[in-house]
């Protein structure tokens, strides 16, 4: 995460690649293809461009400190909550009010959290308000002259999933941290004090069915190993406080603290140890998945390879689909020497963009097999329609499948030759073909 945030920082403030960077990064990346080409080369180009300070070793600086911050508050919080509790002029505890407060409402809030991770396109920056709140400190104190917080999380894909993982294994961090002080809470009080446990309700046999029913299913995970840390019916009806009672409860029963520590540790501290795990992963996965297909990370992969996108330097493809979208009327010897020497590629089949009209799937994949190296979009600079184009390149890969390469073919047509496009229209398609975050995809544009 911190080399991702030092190559944000480092594209922020870079000019043009240097001819020496170049040859580094080519190194880096020879015998590679892709995603992980690119990876290894733009790490190679950080080795020699990484400024100081470090904006990634300040945020993971001041992300631990805010971690340490949150984790203690919250370990406080679970000894106070517990404190809280206490009924001081019974000397007891209400095994209800514990029970529905001190672990009911962390159900709440991961439930709240489960939601908003479900709806994430829909909602805020982060998956929850603790997580967006933490986001936020940290990113404060570590300072962000570069501007990189905004180009991240702005920017999508893994690299802000990586973050946001990032900050929700932290705030499960806390949640542990939080029943970790129920828990030094809860025995602290059985140790130094006479402390009773009781329940109270206006409706008795009502209540004492529910408590009993809420007992029973809490305890299953080890009622079995451990039978004396579930209060039996007995225990239950000699615990609740009578209207006419007064005076101070009597110690225990030992039961009752026994139950409530373990629903602290299997119904409170386990989800978030799991929460905690599955977080972790998915941030290991998020780094594993990153593509470096933003198209910031695309232009600067273009200057450090040298790459015009006139041609190309990838091996030569036999077999390609090429299909004429919108009907250009190019005719196929204009444009074969162009396909052949610059972007490497031999036509096994040149069709109109028709053959992928619905009902004519059969049609469609019968051509995409006779052009196993992939498939060449052509098409006039002027013609640009992203949402037809998009509907094409999802037709595509639905058939194709997610690593066929695509190659759009950008030409316009004067008296029947393909001629190059404009300025402005080269730069419309680029930012299109970067929009798709497709790393087999790319344009190219006849010269």
């Amino acid at each position: 995460m911190e080399e991702v945030i030092d190559l944000e920082q480092a594209l922020a403030t870079e000019s043009k690649p240097a001819t020496s960077l170049k040859a580094s990064v080519m190194d880096a990346a020879r015998g590679l293809e892709g995603a992980e080409a690119r990876s290894a080369g733009l790490r190679a180009w950080l080795d020699v461009s990484r400024k100081s300070p470090s904006a990634g070793n300040r945020f993971a600086t001041s992300l631990s400190m805010v971690s340490a911050g949150v984790g203690l508050l919250m370990f406080v919080a679970g000894i106070s909550g517990v404190l809280g509790m206490l009924n001081r002029s019974r000397g007891g505890i209400d095994v209800l009010l514990f029970l529905v407060i001190l672990l009911g409402v962390q159900w709440l809030i991961l439930l709240m959290a489960v939601l908003g991770w479900i709806f994430r396109h829909k909602t805020a920056r982060g998956f929850s308000a603790l997580q967006a709140l933490v986001g936020k400190v940290g990113h404060r104190f570590s300072g962000d002259g570069d501007g990189w917080w905004n180009r991240l999380m702005d920017g999508g894909g893994a690299p802000r999933s990586a973050l946001l993982w990032r900050l929700a294994r932290l705030t499960q961090g806390a949640g542990i941290c939080f029943n970790l002080g129920i828990i030094a809470g809860l025995l602290g009080l059985v140790m130094v004090k006479n402390v009773g446990f009781f329940w109270e309700t206006t409706t008795e046999a009502a209540m004492r069915e529910t408590l009993g029913s809420i007992v029973r299913t809490l305890s299953i995970p080890w009622s079995a190993v451990w039978p004396a840390a579930v209060p039996d019916a007995a225990e239950i009806n000699a615990s609740r406080w009578m209207p006419d009672q007064t005076g101070a409860l009597p110690p225990g029963p030992a039961a009752w603290w026994m139950f409530l520590l373990m629903a602290t540790v299997v119904w409170g501290m386990l989800p978030r140890l799991i929460w905690w795990v599955l977080a972790n992963v998915a941030f290991k996965n998020a780094l594993g998945k990153l593509d470096f297909q933003a198209r910031h990370y695309r232009a600067l992969w273009r200057d450090l390879t040298g790459v015009d996108r006139v041609d190309t330097d990838e091996k030569p493809l036999d077999g390609v689909l090429v299909l004429d979208v919108g009907g250009s009327g190019i005719r196929q010897q204009d444009l074969r020497p162009f396909l052949l020497q610059k972007l490497r590629v031999h036509p096994a089949s040149w069709q109109s963009v028709a053959v992928l009209d619905s009902g004519a799937e059969s049609e469609a994949q019968g051509a995409l097999r006779l052009a196993p190296a992939g498939v060449v979009l052509l098409a006039e600079g002027w013609a640009l329609s992203p949402p037809r184009m998009s509907a094409l390149h999802s037709q595509i890969r639905s058939v194709a499948g997610a690593e066929t390469p695509v190659k759009f073919l950008v030409a316009n047509v004067s008296k029947g030759l393909p001629v190059a496009a404009s300025g402005e229209e080269r730069k419309e398609w680029e930012r299109f073909v970067d929009s798709l975050r497709d790393p087999f995809a790319e344009v190219y544009f006849f010269a």
